[in-house]
């Protein structure tokens, strides 16, 4: 089992390291980039996505 998860590290950090080159960064810049901005926007935009899906529910809900 640590085999297949040393695996999936590795190959996320050979991602990295290939997008960061493709944007003409560092890895550090990349992973920054990933963890400071790309995963909070994520989560922001997927608790909208949570909050709007209450709301069509609640409506739906009232329409029965």
């Amino acid at each position: 089992m640590t085999e297949i998860g040393f695996a999936i590290y590795a190959a996320c950090v050979d991602f990295m390291i290939r997008a960061a080159a493709l944007a003409g960064a560092t890895y550090r810049d990349a992973n920054a980039f990933m963890f400071f901005v790309l995963w909070p926007a994520v989560t922001v935009v997927l608790l909208v996505v949570v909050a709007w899906q209450a709301v069509v529910l609640r409506r739906l809900e009232r329409r029965r």
